[in-house]
């Protein structure tokens, strides 16, 4: 992937639903190269752009789970968490002895709901440990932004036509019945037109427009992008998992989001209070990025580094052989 591919990319993590026209007035290419360039990334399983209802909000809790498993059994566990709907970031950790993944679960949920209950009963897992998250201080659509290209500020305002790249809406709303079909079909393509989502639900252009509208304005739902940065020669990630003085988490967590490795920061609970996932273009880069960066923050008391393996889902796309493939047949959930 080149420098144009990259910059195609950043354009879409800023804003994946803005117009291939806009996205190439900002590369300096025709709308017919970056809507070519665009197409190959996606069939080639680099990326995929999508829209789905926000990780958590007041009647959906977000946890953050590691479970330490039989190294033999782990990579099957793990593709069984990734099919469920429930489950995203399923990673391999620790040369392949350690599971991480997020999971959400209704605040008013029975005892016995969800993926938590059933991982005590799974002879693969030896122990697990569970962490709440309780703020997520993730740095907006364009989370990750450590190309060593970037797009130029002056570029950013372009694409977003004079906005600034805003932060993650703190409080979410739910989604509503009546648009649980218009999610379905933008969690199939992202960027699927107003007219093409029109057509296939049969509903008015104007009550896509305007319902669309809505549920990005008031928080229900997001626009990601799932990415391979190990197609973009990013090749080292980890998760971080810090102990940090109380008084100090609030810095800590807005400092970490700033820095252009980190897609994911988030003050948790448990002994380590703060996680983030961080990703590097090789090992030196994230031994200078923790004695450097991480780990000389004030109030940072310790850091433990749990080195990713091997990818098998991202937000919401499972991962196989390297690729993001969208509908991948699973197991039967736990």
């Amino acid at each position: 992937m080149d420098v144009m591919d990259q910059q195609i990319l950043q354009c879409l993590m800023l804003d994946g639903r803005a117009s291939m026209r806009r996205i190439a007035d900002v590369v300096g290419v025709s709308e017919q190269t970056a809507n070519r360039r665009y197409r190959a990334m996606r069939e080639a399983g680099v990326l995929r752009v999508l829209v789905s209802e926000a990780a958590a909000s007041s009647r959906r809790g977000l946890w953050l789970l590691r479970l330490q498993c039989r190294p033999a059994s782990a990579a099957h566990l793990g593709g069984v968490l990734a099919a469920r709907d429930d489950v995203s970031w399923v990673a391999l950790h620790s040369g392949g002895a350690e599971l991480m993944c997020t999971t959400t679960l209704p605040a008013d949920a029975a005892c016995g709901t969800g993926v938590l209950p059933r991982i005590s009963h799974t002879a693969a897992v030896l122990s697990f440990t569970t962490h709440m998250v309780l703020h997520s201080y993730s740095g907006g659509p364009a989370e990750w932004s450590g190309f060593e290209e970037p797009l130029s500020k002056d570029a950013q305002r372009d694409l977003l036509e004079g906005r600034d790249p805003r932060r993650r809406k703190e409080a979410y709303s739910p989604v509503l019945l009546e648009d649980r079909a218009l999610l379905a079909e933008l969690g199939r393509d992202g960027r699927a037109t107003a007219s093409a989502l029109a057509r296939a639900l049969d509903w008015p252009l104007s009550r896509v427009r305007s319902r669309l509208q809505a549920l990005l304005d008031n928080g229900a739902v997001t626009v990601d992008v799932d990415v391979m940065l190990e197609a973009f020669g990013y090749r080292v990630s980890a998760t971080l998992l810090l102990q940090v003085s109380p008084n100090r988490i609030v810095t800590v967590c807005e400092s970490l989001s700033s820095h252009r490795q980190t897609s994911w920061v988030a003050a948790v609970t448990g002994s380590a209070n703060v996680a983030a996932s961080v990703t590097c273009r090789d090992s030196v880069e994230l031994f200078r990025y923790v004695t450097e960066q991480a780990g000389t923050l004030p109030g940072v008391l310790h850091v433990e580094i749990v080195p990713l393996l091997a990818r098998l889902k991202q937000a919401a796309t499972r991962v196989a052989d390297g690729r993001l493939v969208q509908g991948l047949p699973g197991t039967n959930p736990l």
